[in-house]
């Protein structure tokens, strides 16, 4: 029995080292589609701040996220259970590297569009969401997973 353990670790050692390329077959046609997944962690901080942080990902984040082209999917994951609940993911799926570098129009457009005039409530408001954002934003990390396409639902 000790030997059937010993040759199955060798063969899942060797297939672990064995690089995915040489399981494709050479045909261009059988290659995965990949997209490409960013995620931005950071902690929320409590009470009135972390409300301010809260409403600026609502009121900016998501919806320029939503008209950005270059974005599949995005995705606010706030804590259920674990080890810290302070944090907060922002993911975003692109198709392609490209995707990741590509400018956004459409969201600076939603931005001069939205963005409350200087001197009215509605832009002091948004300067204190702003402000908050950025401050528990500051301590961020940034994260690019590859999804292979044929392991996605």
């Amino acid at each position: 029995m000790r030997k059937y353990y010993s040759v199955l670790f060798a063969g899942a050692v060797i297939l672990a080292m064995t690089p995915s390329a040489s399981f494709a077959q050479e045909d261009e046609a059988s290659e995965p589609e990949i997209h490409y997944v960013t995620a931005t962690v950071f902690e929320v901080p409590p009470g009135e701040e972390g409300q301010k942080v809260m409403a600026f990902i609502d009121a900016v984040w998501v919806p320029i996220a939503k008209v950005n082209p270059n974005v599949l999917h995005s995705s606010v994951l706030v804590h259920n259970w674990g080890s810290n609940s302070a944090e907060v993911v922002l993911a975003f799926e692109y198709a392609d590297w490209a995707a990741i570098e590509a400018y956004c129009h459409e969201c600076d457009a939603w931005d001069e569009e939205n963005e409350p005039e200087e001197g009215t409530p509605e832009r002091v408001e948004w300067d204190a969401m702003f402000a908050a954002f950025f401050k528990a934003y500051d301590g961020h990390r940034d994260e690019i997973y590859t999804k292979d396409m044929n392991w996605a639902k």
